[in-house]
């Protein structure tokens, strides 16, 4: 394995990384309120070397395991999750590269991209598209067609394009001429690439999420990842589940943030009612009690999320020669991940809502921004349908019906 640049990577739990991820938070409220995009946040967690955690030291990273790699992520989310959200699939395209180097670890395309991540580029995503496919199809009226010189152009418009605006490389799935689906990856600073800022969420609102537009770009043959035909058997894969427990790990740093804030405003506040068990607010033990329980739900949240974790590291440990993970230990991380999204789904808006009940009538005071958790929950949550994922988790306890075979679940 040849290396690569070795950056200094800051090592969530050092003081250094405690004092980068205290900066973010800082500002991640009014960052909010004005919609400002956090470009200067993404570079500094960029030069930190976070998007190098799951490398070896092979490439220069401290090689971190799935769980450490969630862990941090919660804390990241903590801080800021609109910053943690715009590393998602950056993150995804690492571990892609590190199963194909599994199988060959002489594979060209995935050195040349690994040392690209270990030099601190950052990768994103232009998969969905708007109009009448069904989601998960994997059908796209993006295209990919040759070009008659031995390169291919790439003609298309994605949207939901998590991270674009802030990312150095976009990972595009398009449909070929030849009844297949194909992955490639182009520099967004590459002619023909047009990155929109669109998103309109409520929440989330500063994720890069917009409109990306491919006209006629030119895209190398080295430039493809995959080439699948649309009847290829599907084989066992840890890497949807990945991509959804990264939502939920989102969601367990906004309940832990929605615990920070709670116990900020007990503690800031100086009158109460003449009718309270307490002069104090930060006395009153219905207060103590409710945030005790905001507090139990954070923890259960990271708890849950993390239990997940371990167990697409399991999957993940089990890779064979082929990359392929035991399909049991796979069907075990997917399920996990389900449950996981079920729950917090449930609990999360909840917390969200009760935190302002600590404030009072200020706690709606537009500057304090606590509408900004229940905003954010509610749109990151909103990425896949939680009634599907319901059923589908009793249809298997019932029998054994297998989790559907795309990342959209």
């Amino acid at each position: 394995m040849t290396q690569a640049p070795i950056r200094h990577t800051l090592l969530p739990g050092s003081e250094e990384f405690s004092a980068l991820l205290a900066d973010i938070a800082a500002g991640a409220k009014d960052r909010d309120l004005a919609d400002e995009n956090p470009f200067d946040q993404v570079a500094a967690l960029k030069r930190a070397g976070f998007g190098t955690l799951r490398l070896p030291a092979d490439f220069g990273g401290p090689g971190y395991s799935v769980r450490q790699l969630f862990s941090t992520l919660i804390d990241v989310a903590q801080a800021d999750p609109i910053v943690a959200h715009i590393f998602r699939t950056h993150f995804w395209f690492v571990e892609e590269r590190l199963r194909a180097l599994h199988t060959d670890p002489t594979d060209a395309v995935s050195l040349r991209w690994l040392r690209e991540v270990a030099d601190g580029k950052l990768f994103a995503n232009a998969f969905s598209e708007k109009g009448n496919l069904a989601v998960g199809s994997l059908v796209f009226n993006t295209r990919l067609l040759p070009d008659g010189a031995g390169g291919f152009r790439l003609t298309g418009e994605k949207f939901y394009s998590t991270g674009t605006l802030f990312s150095d490389y976009l990972t595009v799935t398009t449909t070929t001429d030849h009844d297949s689906v194909a992955s490639v990856i182009v520099p967004t600073d590459r002619a023909g690439v047009k990155l929109i800022d669109d998103w309109d969420g409520f929440g989330q609102r500063r994720t890069g999420t917009g409109t990306t537009i491919f006209d006629d770009v030119a895209v190398a043959a080295d430039e493809i990842l995959v080439d699948s035909p649309y009847d290829a058997e599907p084989q066992p894969t840890v890497q949807y589940a990945s991509l959804q427990l990264y939502i939920h790990a989102v969601v367990a740093g906004v309940l832990a943030s929605v615990v920070d804030d709670g116990a900020a405003q007990l503690r800031s506040r100086t009158r109460s009612f003449s009718h309270a068990l307490t002069e104090a607010p930060v006395d009153d033990p219905l207060y103590q009690k409710l945030l005790g329980e905001l507090a139990s739900t954070a923890y259960i949240a990271r708890a849950a999320v993390l239990d997940a974790a371990d167990a697409i590291g399991a999957a993940t440990d089990s890779y064979d020669a082929q990359g392929i993970p035991d399909a049991e230990l796979a069907a075990e991380a997917q399920l996990r991940v389900s449950k996981v999204k079920v729950h917090l789904d449930a609990v999360a808006p909840e917390a969200a809502t009760r935190l302002l009940e600590l404030g009072g009538a200020s706690a709606a005071s537009r500057q304090r921004n606590l509408d900004r958790h229940w905003r954010n929950v509610r749109t990151i949550t909103l990425h896949n349908p939680v009634v599907y994922k319901a059923r589908v988790i009793g249809e298997n306890l019932l029998h054994g019906a297998p989790i559907p075979a795309n990342a959209y679940f």
